[in-house]
């Protein structure tokens, strides 16, 4: 798809700000969660109460729910690329990961990506000279932020971190899986109302055997965060992130993957007191500058900019 056929006005630029709030606040609403909660509890009832909102919401829209068997197989596994194991890694990491820190390596997505495109998709998404650029200057930040002095150790926090960029790393393949695999006909809504159905019954099973059955006596507090990560960041996120690709497109989408670290930061300093060392800003940096080489973000920004100023003209 070519950037230029869609535009950012005023109604894009505020569903892009929106859902970078959403998934940017989604690191502290975990971080609250699993002070009375463990990890895998965590995640089967944010996926269950995502896929409730969400189906709510196809039967109220009125859309189609039937899908054939392999569909439903296809999404089965989507939903164990695509949220399942991811969120498992990204929960469990951040027991152990400061939520600015989870929020900063959230940013690799896009580094995957690029590998991963060249491998399975080839053609358009072939690795070229500026990606392997802009990958390897990620690759630095990714190394700054983990701490070069503390690449060969294995304490919980590396561990978690290392979690962490395992989960964006299914982030991607989810990417490239559902590209590949998933038939376009089915409904962005419905396809995944069904991956987080999916994920949810495998995490019935994982967190029960590891957890055991979830006590849902938690306070208030924990309570809300739970809801807001499955309400707003899981099922409101993923129905303003299909219209804004409907609306403004993949590339102009993408400018969440700037933003969404930003807020995660924001929120990590002002509301938990949280400090990024020079290390980590220098990381930070070099993983914001590889992403936007990636992303070829130069050119789109300069699009957008003639399109703005054509429109005042």
């Amino acid at each position: 798809m070519q950037t230029n056929a869609y535009s950012m006005g005023r109604t894009e630029w505020i569903m892009l700000l929106s859902l970078s709030l959403l998934w940017g606040f989604s690191f502290i609403n975990i971080k609250n969660s699993l002070t009375e909660i463990p990890p895998f509890s965590l995640v089967f009832i944010r996926l269950w109460i995502a896929f409730s909102a969400l189906y709510l919401w196809c039967i109220i829209s009125k859309k189609s729910l039937k899908l054939s068997f392999k569909e439903h197989f296809l999404l089965a596994i989507g939903g164990l690329i695509g949220c399942a194991i991811p969120f498992c890694l990204y929960t469990w990491g951040q027991q152990y990961v400061a939520t600015s820190i989870g929020a900063i390596f959230n940013a690799t997505v896009p580094f995957f990506t690029a590998l991963l495109a060249h491998v399975f998709i080839g053609g358009r998404e072939t690795m070229t000279t500026r990606k392997a650029i802009g990958l390897s200057i990620g690759m630095l930040g990714m190394i700054f932020v983990m701490g070069i002095d503390q690449l060969s150790t294995f304490n919980p926090g590396n561990l978690g971190q290392l979690a962490i960029i395992c989960a964006c790393l299914f982030y991607s393949c989810s990417g490239i899986y559902y590209q590949k695999f998933i038939p376009g006909k089915i409904d962005k809504s419905v396809a995944t109302a069904y991956t987080l159905f999916w994920a949810a019954i495998a995490m019935s099973i994982v967190s029960v055997s590891i957890d055991g059955w979830p006590s849902f006596d938690y306070s208030a507090n924990v309570w809300l965060s739970v809801s807001i990560l499955g309400l707003f960041s899981t099922a409101l996120a993923y129905i303003i992130l299909f219209r804004l690709l409907q609306r403004a497109g993949p590339s102009n989408t993408s400018l969440n993957t700037f933003l969404i670290p930003v807020v995660g930061i924001v929120v990590g300093v002002v509301l938990l007191d949280e400090t990024l060392d020079s290390t980590d800003l220098i990381g930070v940096a070099f993983i914001f500058i590889g992403v936007a080489i990636i992303q070829n973000f130069g050119k789109l920004i300069a699009r957008l900019f003639r399109k703005k100023t054509n429109k005042l003209s």
